[in-house]
């Protein structure tokens, strides 16, 4: 089976698995604020490692109520740490959460979801260089994430500032890493796997 239909598998095992599991009964307070411009985005994101650069940064959106959250994110690796040059990373991040469990005033969910990322520095390239003969290489500044966690969600008592927050836990590879675990045996899977760390503050 190819990665794409491994892929295409997924997302629609998440979308279906993920409306079937909700618990009707939760719905955070901030669905219930105030309706706001389209463009105003619902939380701001910040993220350590998780093939998105050393820290990430950007804002996301509740695109379907507990279904789907799309983030787009700032990511950067220094050069002290990449060995070569500064690395730059715009993604859009997509996560879709598995089912939401309530334990006192804290919410838990296994999250799973997909990235897609470009890298817009010189390490890399979105058309292939003259030096090169045609189809030698394949692009290498646009690459897919996945990703599975856990997400722990708590409403704030003041919310003059911000709603509420989710920390979270992830492991998750890139589509070219999981590609070569799988079809040569000097890459192992516990070679292609990192992990993550962060947080979102909602507005």
């Amino acid at each position: 089976m190819s990665l794409k239909n491994i892929f295409t598998i997924l997302l629609t095992f998440l979308f279906f698995t993920n409306i079937a599991a909700q618990d009707s009964t939760y719905v955070k307070s901030k669905t219930k604020a105030k309706e706001k411009a389209w463009y105003i985005p619902d939380y701001v994101k910040m993220q350590f490692a998780g093939n998105l650069g050393l820290l990430s940064v950007g804002a996301g959106y509740e695109v379907i109520n507990n279904v789907l959250y799309s983030e787009l994110l700032y990511g950067f690796v220094p050069k002290s740490i990449s060995n070569a040059e500064n690395i730059h990373l715009i993604s859009i991040k997509n996560t879709f959460p598995i089912f939401t469990k309530q334990i006192g005033d804290f919410t838990l969910s296994p999250i799973a979801g997909f990235t897609t990322s470009v890298e817009t520095g010189n390490n890399s390239f979105l058309t292939l260089p003259d030096k090169y003969p045609k189809g030698y290489y394949f692009p290498s500044a646009i690459h897919f994430t996945l990703f599975a966690g856990t997400q722990v969600h708590k409403e704030f008592k003041n919310q003059k500032i911000f709603k509420g927050a989710d920390l979270y836990v992830e492991v998750g590879t890139v589509e070219t890493y999981l590609f070569f675990a799988l079809s040569t045996k000097e890459v192992t899977f516990n070679d292609v796997f990192s992990s993550a760390i962060g947080i979102n503050f909602y507005f």
